[in-house]
């Protein structure tokens, strides 16, 4: 008897379904890669992409087509390596080398939590959970000498400064305090006391007066998420990257206007 599979489906289980039906329902788009199955081999729910079985067969067929995702002009450093394709609202473009994908995320076309692969992965895997993407790995490379590997880390869209202020944030749910530790015009580095926040979630932020800049609110989507070792407490906060998505003009110039005066 073939193996047999269940499927998540706006809360509730759907199936049993054979490999080869799963694979003709996400061909008929009636399932998304994104969606979680249930093996009974493995024991828990993994999202398709992310189960080595089904996996194996979205790598199979990678897609050419650039779509939307079109790489930034490339220097000569980035037409080698060609290998890594990106997974995007359930369709893959690519391939991109390794320096097109620092690029992506240097521009934000490209977020942390999105989802990346190459040949040498067993299944697809989000781009924070390769070391080629780490800080650490984007910091050695942006200090190199080498002069076509500095072109790709241009100057910030937005300028960044330090920024101390107090947080009060929402997430349509819950209320929780937060701290903020540097702003641009486009998005701000923010301490949050939960760790269950997640990258792609909308929040609703009220900055406090800070540093110069008048109190005011925010829409925001996360973007990142990184868990920073405190020495003093011996506690992990949780240091969440945000993009603004609603914000005044007003605002937005009076942070353009403090950014300025800190560089």
């Amino acid at each position: 008897m073939a193996k047999q599979y269940y499927l998540s489906n706006n809360g509730t289980h759907i199936g049993p379904y054979t490999h080869e039906t799963i694979l003709k329902k996400i061909e008929a788009q009636e399932n998304q890669w994104t969606d979680y199955v249930y093996d009974e081999t493995v024991g828990e729910w993994l999202m398709l992409l992310e189960h080595p079985e089904f996996a194996a067969k979205l790598a199979q067929k990678p897609s050419a087509r650039p779509g939307k995702m079109a790489a930034p002009v490339p220097s000569k450093q980035t037409l080698k390596d060609k290998e890594w394709f990106i997974l995007k609202e359930g369709n893959n473009y690519g391939p991109f080398c390794q320096l097109e994908i620092i690029q992506m995320l240097q521009e934000k076309a490209l977020f942390e939590y999105d989802y990346i692969w190459h040949a040498k992965l067993p299944a697809w895997k989000r781009v924070a959970e390769l070391e080629e993407f780490s800080s650490d790995k984007i910091r050695s490379m942006r200090d190199s000498k080498d002069a076509d590997v500095a072109e790709i880390f241009f100057r910030r869209r937005h300028a960044r400064a330090s920024y101390g202020a107090s947080l009060i944030v929402h997430n349509n749910k819950t209320v929780f305090r937060g701290q903020a530790l540097e702003i641009s015009a486009g998005g701000a580095g923010v301490l949050i006391d939960t760790p269950n926040l997640q990258p792609g979630q909308s929040l609703f932020l009220h900055f406090q007066p800070g540093d110069g800049v008048p109190p005011f609110n925010a829409v925001c989507q996360i973007v990142s998420k990184q868990f920073v070792k405190d020495a003093k407490t011996d506690t992990e906060p949780v240091k969440y990257g945000v993009k603004f998505t609603t914000l005044s003009q007003s605002v937005r110039e009076s942070i353009k206007n403090f950014t300025t005066k800190a560089a």
